[in-house]
């Protein structure tokens, strides 16, 4: 039988979303008991994301960065603020 591989454009920029909801979410756990933290996460993942994709470009011969990378990386963060804002409200509700 002959071996059939489905091609998904682009899905690298979902993994890059994922890997950077994962990155933003455990940096905002690690913080919530100073939620008032959360955006200075959130953009300190966002720019660490934008660094990488500069470095690649400049500092390799064999990677090149992406802007589309980093909205990808962008929306995983910020993704994950919406997630644990919510979370963090609706923890703040059932403990009151």
């Amino acid at each position: 039988m002959p071996e059939t591989r489905v091609r998904v454009a682009n899905i690298d920029k979902v993994y890059h979303s994922f890997a950077y909801f994962t990155l933003t979410i455990v940096w905002l756990f690690s913080f919530y008991k100073t939620p008032q933290k959360k955006y200075l996460v959130t953009l300190s993942c966002i720019f660490f994301g934008i660094i990488i994709e500069v470095l690649q470009t400049t500092l390799t011969d064999y990677r090149t960065g992406d802007i589309l990378d980093v909205f990808a990386n962008s929306l995983g963060s910020l993704t994950a603020l919406f997630v644990f804002s919510m979370i963090f409200k609706k923890n703040r509700l059932i403990n009151n």
